[in-house]
């Protein structure tokens, strides 16, 4: 029983090392909101991905200061939440508005989400 115990807990160690954890240190975690992303491995990740996505929308843009703008637009709108289920729904938010970006760029769809011509 012992050896599963400690096999256990080694797995979860190992695989805590691997996975998505905020795109800041959570050491200099400051705000509610950061504590609260921290603390939970959904929004850590979900943080990770909105990173990387910014990232590639700088990349891709012709207009690296109106990203840079709806970035800081939307930090402001996720760091007024009071709940994690509030700061969830902001990260989604970004995601969609990430998703349609690369879409709208890829000319899959138009800005207004129509597709065609």
């Amino acid at each position: 029983m012992k050896n599963i115990t400690i096999a256990a807990l080694l797995f979860a160690v190992s695989t805590a090392a691997f996975s998505d954890g905020p795109a800041f240190n959570c050491a200099k975690a400051s705000s509610k909101v950061e504590k609260m992303i921290c603390a939970d491995s959904t929004l850590s990740s979900a943080d990770s991905v909105n990173a990387d996505m910014y990232k590639e929308a700088l990349q891709t843009t012709d207009n690296q200061n109106r990203v840079k703008q709806e970035q800081r637009q939307w930090l402001k709108m996720r760091n007024a939440c009071q709940t994690a289920d509030c700061i969830s729904k902001a990260y989604d938010t970004r995601y969609n508005q990430f998703q349609h970006e690369r879409l709208v760029n890829s000319g899959a769809v138009n800005l207004d989400g129509s597709t065609g011509h």
